[in-house]
């Protein structure tokens, strides 16, 4: 089956619907689901979106907060372009009806403060943020009849146009539905599939997380860039039988302290800002404290505010915490650090524009060079509007293509080969052990022997994948374990280039920070 388009969109989070509720209605746009709409990691978002609203706060405030916390590597232009135009994202979300809290005395809206910021400046709606911006704007989408929704599609690569293989047409995918392959054309093509989280035994992020849109760009030709940056999010629920889920920064911006199983503090041992010091050294503070106590978790206790204000403000947080028989009101909740956000991504420019002519791409499957090697709480959001919109008016106006430049100052351009001499002999390949091979070898703490074993594993794994894989029915399973194994190569790959400690990366080879602060490029090799 074909069907043809003016823009396809992979992906319904916060980056796809910005596109696609800002191109004109003239344009006949596809929105491409791997599962159901509602399903995507922009729904799971707790803490909200960071924006220069407040006439006190300034956007080099702002600026300055988001390139501390990216360790030196964050791209300082496109940290001053997003950052600049987050008072208009939000205004955005405003003129589309978004249900942001507000003070009570004055309705203003309510900012609260993350780990990280200077300034209170992060905009929300309670603690699930991340749900009511979606439900809103996709609840927006039968209002154009020109966006059409297919639900239950995984895309399992880009189309080429054969004569200029630097183009992209559209999308092979699979019904998962009917288990037919159909084919989306279009000259517009936007890749917005999210993250990586999948990758490892313990995340923040929806099971539609595998990595699908950064390995369908590196097999078509992209470059991707510092895909050594896995942010581990510090407070995820640690209760036995418990799902992992997410406990807010917020709950440390409003006053929740962290905790050793004794009861004491320990973050101000580790940094002077303490709990409100960036998630990567609050991740490595917590997960030094777990080993040192032998313990699978560490305390997270806002017990000491009243009530009201905790049920004001995490009213999701109390519920979920309290279906496990946890009263976050009296009681400290377990915590322990679960993979979040991967910093890297396919290179783009401004406007989304990928190496590929035709491809576009958003979120966080996409690196624009605002996180650097640790991304700053709640710029996320703000990235996916304000690269999605640059999209749509890119699309709009027709204008000519500009492949996003090259690097000067690069810690690593390279062609990468999947070639291993001698194949490791490991364990059998499936999805589950792949995710402990990540969660061990490459996890908040790494050294090179280990990353390198891993890669090895990885080689042999690709080998056996490549030969037996049933691609003429290809299944879910198989489509998202072949990226599963991209992704991981690509980002061990990364993290044996960059001899430091930087931000999320931490080596115990080079513990060290480099004087020179450099991305880490991957080019591929096309036949």
């Amino acid at each position: 089956m074909m069907r043809q388009f003016d823009t396809i969109i992979i992906g319904s989070g916060l980056a796809g619907l910005s596109v696609a509720l800002s191109l004109p209605d003239n344009q006949r746009i596809a929105i491409l689901c791997k599962d159901a709409l509602i399903n995507t990691a922009s729904d799971k978002a707790q803490g909200g979106i960071a924006a220069v609203w407040d006439s006190q706060d300034s956007f080099e405030r702002h600026i300055n907060d988001t390139l501390i916390a990216g360790a030196g590597l964050c791209e300082k232009e496109a940290v001053a372009h997003i950052v600049e135009h987050s008072p208009d994202a939000l205004k955005w979300l405003l003129a589309h009806q978004v249900s942001f809290t507000r003070n009570e005395n004055d309705q203003q809206l309510h900012l609260t403060l993350e780990g990280g910021h200077s300034w209170r400046r992060i905009a929300h709606a309670s603690d699930q943020t991340g749900h009511v911006i979606t439900h809103t704007l996709q609840s927006l989408l039968g209002l154009h009849p020109n966006i059409q929704v297919f639900e239950q599609r995984a895309s399992i690569d880009l189309l080429l146009d054969e004569e200029q293989p630097a183009q992209c047409l559209g999308v092979k995918a699979l019904n998962r539905q009917s288990c037919e392959i159909e084919t989306f054309l279009a000259p517009n093509t936007v890749l917005a599939t999210g993250g990586t989280g999948q990758l490892f035994t313990h995340t923040t992020n929806p099971a539609i997380a595998t990595g699908d849109g950064i390995a369908m760009a590196w097999r078509a030709g992209c470059r991707v860039a510092n895909m050594e940056f896995i942010q581990f999010h510090p407070t995820a629920l640690a209760l036995p039988n418990a799902p992992t889920f997410l406990i807010s920064e917020a709950v440390r911006g409003e006053g929740g302290i962290l905790l050793r199983p004794d009861g004491s503090r320990f973050m101000p041992d580790y940094d002077a800002r303490a709990e409100l010091a960036p998630r990567d050294i609050v991740a490595r503070a917590i997960e030094t404290e777990m080993k040192k106590n032998g313990s699978q978790h560490v305390l997270l206790d806002i017990s000491h505010k009243p009530r009201d204000e905790i049920l004001h403000h995490f009213p999701t947080i109390h519920a979920t915490c309290l279906s496990h028989g946890l009263d976050i009101c009296t009681t400290p909740i377990p915590v322990a650090p679960a993979a979040h956000y991967t910093c890297g991504g396919v290179v783009i420019n401004h406007s989304g524009q990928t190496d590929l002519k035709g491809l576009y791409c958003a979120g966080e499957s996409a690196y624009t060079g605002l996180h650097g090697a640790n991304r700053l709480a709640s710029n996320s959001l703000l990235e996916c509007i304000v690269t999605g919109r640059n999209i749509a008016r890119n699309i709009a106006a027709k204008l000519p293509w500009e492949t996003p430049a090259a690097y000067d100052n690069t810690l690593c351009i390279k062609t990468v080969t999947d070639n291993v001499k001698q194949p490791a002999q490991g364990s059998p390949l499936d999805v589950n052990n792949l995710r402990q091979l990540m969660r061990h070898y490459f996890g908040i703490v790494r050294n090179h022997a280990d990353m390198q074993a891993a890669l090895q594993q990885l080689g042999a794994w690709k080998t056996q994948f490549h030969t037996g894989a049933g691609l003429q029915a290809p299944r879910l399973d198989d489509i998202e374990l072949g990226n599963m194994l991209d992704v991981s190569s690509l980002m061990l790959q990364c993290g044996l280039a960059r001899k430091e400690s930087r931000g999320l990366h931490y080596t115990t080879d080079y513990p060290d920070m480099a004087n020179t602060a450099a991305p880490t490029i991957l080019a591929p090799l096309l036949s």
